[in-house]
């Protein structure tokens, strides 16, 4: 169910608000819009569970009163500053709905909190024609976050006709284009090309019972589309050439497929809704020639039928095309007057207003196979051995103005090099460079791309740092911050290390923009008495993210065996690592603190909810005051504030991070998970920003817990899956893995763990994480990159640990998986099947991956006497959303 957050109060004096509300509620149901309570503030984790849960926050903006001015929300009735923060924070979309003459706040003026609003697409409303313009924003509002309403389309008959086989039987009568099938009375099908089977043969009544005649002619229809835009409420209109032919007439019987039309409509629906939504409205070039390159590549196979998609059409209706005009004349006169102080600024903001009206009809005329003849702004007149303003703008299509702008250039490679053998006692460097794809590397770098990866004009600062075994010691600091421009790539950076001990050492580099993870490489050195000196080869990984995150935290942790390390790092500060050398591993500690939340879980306690409540915060107290540093305290107290999600960075770690419980003489907000989204990295891991809910499939094993199959059922529901049978054995999930197929699977199923492993008892054998060492060598999952869920139950009511070490976590997300949700500790049957469709419900309905995890976590509250929502572990992006 798709619902939305309004941002104003139903007992304030907002006719178009109210208006607005009960359209909604009539579109989309009677809970699908959430409300400001005027009784009562919300507490932080319940707005955010309720925003989370919401696929966008609405935010009406009335005219302003008599002697109020423009742009005020600070004193407009009825707005919640805490709900509009909140969103941003979650990553929650924002649609501020204005109307009449409303305008958007300036962002200059807002706490930076809310300064985003200034800069949102916004939607217009007039009293004058309200009806029809809150029609037509729900249109949209339907478009991107549910499913089209539009008409089907041309019908192509497929089955023209279906005869019962009998004594005398008449010639086929659609002549050479169509195909002949018949099906025997045990149910197979034949096909033949023309009606060669003599039915005249005595036997033939007896074996055949059904003539199928089934069109083989080429069709070409056009198929008119929705689809939905990267800027929140608008879509664009899209017109689709598609050649069609039937190829296996059998399957078309088998299927019953009597519509072509129907059928080629959701493929395309299908393939491109997830493209479409990348692209704001004023980037429709770039979206028309996305979704041409994907559906002009090769003829698509789509249940007996061979599609040739030829063409397509990209525009804006008459609404949208307003809107792009608007917005860009307000650019437009904003920048002259801000450049009309001098006579040159007065030229750059002539040049500015032609480039960008250029750039606005381009986008509302956009014409299949136009060539842009505009290549870029006109030139600005300067001084020898001046560089032109825009000069590295070029000549791409549909580009912005990079004023304001990010520029996208080049990927970038995070390359390290260092030599693979050196002896004992000698020194050596680990050399890493930040490198645009395409110039020169050395032939023995390792290199790994920056994929994406957006450089501000101004440049963007992005922190390496290395962390090596305590047998390389360091020979200066272990973490350096660079400045990478849009054109030029900076200096290599060394870390100097001294060889100490003999033996095999690992060094691992990670990239940083902020908070945000952006890749890593990792490179060994060998160590040895007497050995030689030899040069390595580079190591080489993409640059993933484009830039830090608005209030993502990471806090880094390792474990060598003696010592912790950890870092915090977030977009304000930049903290330096933290050692603790420790004399016991906390895995005794750690298992006795599962061990209570195991008997909590299973109804073992004789404790009151009070009690309970006591027991589980005081766990989560422990932790964080016996395992959290001192300085890595202070330092979270710094960022958080202004969280917005917090990653934890581990890998082969047995901690229960999840139950942290923050707490200071000051401050005391609750378990982290109940803050904001919480999630794992693990290293080897790469940052997915869409998590597959696509093909989904199901692992039910034949000894399953009570209550596996509802569990299923209630998911396949919310994901709109066509039913099938579960898998239940080991051999045909294997298969599944290694062909790189693997869409969203859900484990319903046991799970036993012990010293030497975990494994899942299925048919044909043992599941276990070592059958997919071939697909995390070869990364088989990072096509589809689908979420995995392991959600282990005992039939008793609880499942045995298993996300530690080198469990299933580790090796789907290095198989390249998108994500992957398991739980810490057992848990109760009902409540883990309580948590699984609250998760796959928030993400089916446009959540982040936190967000999602946050809102299961909330649900799961009600029972004071169950600590199940304190047992998942998420692993992925906080900031992923569901490819559907």
């Amino acid at each position: 169910m798709v619902s939305f957050f309004m941002s104003y109060r139903s007992d304030d004096d907002h006719p178009v608000a109210r208006l607005l509300d009960d359209v909604l509620t009539t579109r989309f149901g009677s809970d699908s819009v959430v409300r400001d309570d005027p009784r009562v503030i919300l507490p932080f984790a319940e707005l955010g569970r309720r925003l989370s849960a919401s696929a966008a926050l609405i935010v009406v903006i009335e005219t302003p009163s008599r002697g109020e001015s423009a742009g005020r929300v600070e004193r407009l009735p009825g707005f919640s500053r805490r709900t509009i923060a909140a969103a941003f924070r979650q990553q929650v979309p924002v649609i501020p709905v204005l109307v009449d003459d409303a305008e958007l706040p300036s962002a200059g003026p807002l706490p930076e909190a809310r300064r985003p609003l200034g800069q949102q697409h916004y939607r217009r409303i007039h009293t004058s024609s309200v009806q029809a313009d809150i029609d037509h924003l729900v249109d949209d509002l339907a478009t991107a976050f549910g499913r089209e309403a539009a008409p089907a389309g041309p019908a192509i008959p497929l089955i023209l006709s279906v005869e019962p086989v009998r004594g005398f039987m008449p010639p086929p009568s659609h002549g050479p284009s169509a195909a002949i099938v018949y099906s025997t009375r045990t149910g197979d099908l034949e096909a033949a090309d023309s009606d060669r089977l003599r039915w005249w043969h005595p036997g033939f009544v007896a074996h055949y019972s059904t003539r199928y005649e089934v069109d083989t002619s080429d069709h070409s229809i056009v198929v008119n589309l929705r689809l939905p835009a990267g800027t929140a409420a608008y879509h664009f209109e899209a017109s689709i050439t598609v050649g069609l032919r039937v190829t296996d007439p059998a399957l078309i019987v088998r299927h019953a497929i009597t519509d072509a039309g129907v059928l080629v409509r959701e493929f395309l629906l299908d393939t491109c809704r997830p493209i479409s939504a990348q692209y704001a409205i004023d980037e429709i070039f770039a979206a028309q020639t996305a979704l041409d390159r994907r559906l002009t590549d090769d003829a698509s196979a789509l249940g007996g039928i061979t599609l040739h998609l030829s063409s397509t059409r990209l525009s804006l209706d008459d609404r949208t095309s307003r809107y792009v005009r608007e917005r860009t004349s307000k650019r437009q006169t904003d920048a002259m007057r801000e450049r009309a102080e001098h006579p040159l600024e007065r030229w750059e903001a002539r040049r500015l207003s032609l480039w960008a009206n250029v750039q606005a009809d381009r986008a509302v005329n956009v014409e299949i196979g136009a060539t842009p003849t505009f290549t870029g702004p006109p030139t600005l007149p300067h001084t020898a051995g001046s560089a032109a303003p825009w000069q590295s703008v070029g000549s791409e299509p549909g580009a912005r103005p990079p004023s304001s702008e990010t520029i996208p250039k080049a990927e970038r490679l995070l390359v390290a090099r260092a030599p693979t053998q050196v002896p004992a006692g000698q020194d050596l460097s680990v050399e890493v460079r930040l490198v645009t794809e395409g110039r020169s590397v050395p032939a023995d770098a390792v290199a790994a791309r920056m994929r994406s990866f957006l450089v501000a004009e101004a440049g963007t600062p992005v922190t390496v740092t290395v962390h090596a075994p305590a047998g390389l010691h360091a020979e200066g600091p272990l973490q350096q911050t660079v400045l990478v421009t849009p054109d030029d790539d900076p200096d290599p950076i060394r870390f100097g290390f001294g060889a100490r001990t003999p033996g095999l050492h690992r060094v691992d580099v990670t990239a940083w923009a902020g908070g945000t993870f952006l890749t890593e490489v990792s490179v060994e050195v060998s160590v040895a008495d007497g050995g030689p000196f030899r040069d390595g080869q580079p190591k080489v990984a993409p640059l993933g993210a484009p830039r830090a995150r608005p209030g993502e935290v990471t806090m880094e942790v390792r474990f060598d065996g003696s010592r912790y390390t950890f870092q915090l790092r977030s977009d304000a500060a930049l903290f330096a690592p933290v050692v603790e050398s420790v004399t016991n591993t906390p895995n005794a500690a750690v298992e006795n603190a599962i061990r209570e939340m195991q008997q909590l879980a299973g109804g073992g306690s004789r404790y009151t909810a009070a009690m309970t409540r006591e027991v589980i915060r005081s766990a989560g107290i422990q932790l964080w005051s016996e395992l959290v540093p001192a300085d890595v305290q202070d330092q979270f107290w710094q960022v958080g504030g202004d969280m917005s999600a917090f990653t934890i960075a581990t890998d082969h770690d047995v901690v229960p991070w999840e139950l942290l419980y923050p707490l200071s003489a000051q401050r005391d907000a609750g378990f982290l998970v109940e803050q904001v989204p919480v999630v794992r990295r693990t290293y080897g891991q790469h940052r997915n920003a869409k998590v597959g809910l696509r093909n989904p499939r199901f692992v039910v094993p034949a000894k399953a817990p009570t209550g596996a199959h509802e569990e299923v059922t209630a998911i396949r529901a919310i994901l709109g899956a066509a039913h099938s049978e579960p898998i239940t054995r080991a051999d045909e999930l294997l298969t599944l893995i290694n062909s790189g197929a693997l869409g969203a699977t859900h484990f319903a199923c046991h799970n036993t763990f012990s010293a030497d492993g975990s494994y899942i008892d299925m048919d044909g054998g043992r599941f276990k994480p070592t059958l997919l060492a071939e697909a995390s060598i070869r990364k088989l999952l990072a096509e589809t990159g689908p979420l995995v869920f392991i959600n282990a139950c005992r039939s008793a009511g609880v499942a045995p640990t298993y996300t530690k070490m080198l469990g299933w976590a580790q090796q789907f997300m290095s198989s390249g998986a998108g994500a992957f949700v398991g739980t810490l500790w057992a848990v109760r049957s009902d409540s883990s099947a309580r948590f699984a469709t609250a998760f796959y419900r928030s993400l089916a309905d446009g959540a982040t991956l936190g967000a999602a995890a946050l809102a299961a976590r909330i649900e799961q509250q009600d029972d004071p006497l169950d600590p199940t929502w304190l047992a998942y572990t998420v692993y992925g992006d906080p900031f992923a959303t569901a490819a559907v």
